[in-house]
């Protein structure tokens, strides 16, 4: 199963296989750390790393889009990973993509990695800080906020799940009591492992779709 609902702040929030969440009321994808332009930085400090990428990320969010149509797509931080040069394809290709996908809302929150690159550049509008959208406050750090419940990025979370003696290391998406992370977008992108807390919820981002791990509570 590619999609499981959540019940988060009085909403259905759609997680995605993808490493994306749905919010159907208000026709709003989010998607987070999505580092384009991450290998082509990897490669030009020597360190070998296919190239593809960019494309492979760009794919994804077509299919997303084709999935949900959404009226909009809100990242939540560090778009892209580090400083273009004129030899950076990926900017291109980003640029052109944008074009194709004209009418569709696309908003960057600001992270820490994207000030390393003009992404309003891209035609893609830029909100330095956060974002209200209430219940929600959309945010690339995952600090909690008196405005509304945040759903954030910035930690790639990642969770444990052990399949008999083997153990695997996922993307995962975690909800606390006042903040949410989603994990990385991007292909080339690590993991932070989260611990099991009171009242958190965990889902893990695995081949066979999206599974609840102990103490996550679906709709």
């Amino acid at each position: 199963m590619n999609t499981r609902d959540v019940a988060i702040a009085g909403e259905t929030l759609t997680m995605h296989v993808e490493r994306a969440l749905y919010w159907a009321a208000r026709g709003t994808l989010l998607v987070s750390d999505v580092h384009f332009g991450k290998g082509a930085v990897f490669r030009r400090a020597g360190i070998a790393v296919p190239s593809g990428d960019t494309d492979d990320d760009l794919r994804r969010l077509d299919a997303l889009f084709a999935a949900f149509a959404p009226e909009r797509l809100v990242i939540l931080g560090d778009l892209v990973h580090g400083a273009a040069t004129a030899r950076s394809a990926w900017v291109d290709d980003v640029r052109a993509w944008r074009q194709q996908h004209a009418a569709i809302d696309v908003v960057l929150i600001a992270g820490n990695h994207d000030r390393h690159f003009d992404v309003a550049s891209l035609g893609i509008t830029v909100q330095p800080d956060r974002l209200a959208m209430p219940p929600f406050v959309l945010s690339h750090h995952p600090h909690a906020h008196a405005e509304g419940y945040v759903l954030a990025g910035h930690v790639h979370p990642g969770a444990v799940v052990r399949d008999g003696w083997r153990k695997h290391r996922l993307p995962a998406f975690v909800f606390d009591r006042d903040v949410g992370m989603l994990p990385a977008f991007g292909t080339l992108t690590g993991l932070h492992e989260v611990i099991a807390l009171q009242g958190r919820q965990i889902f893990a981002v695995t081949p066979a779709g999206v599974i609840p791990t102990r103490g996550a509570t679906t709709r």
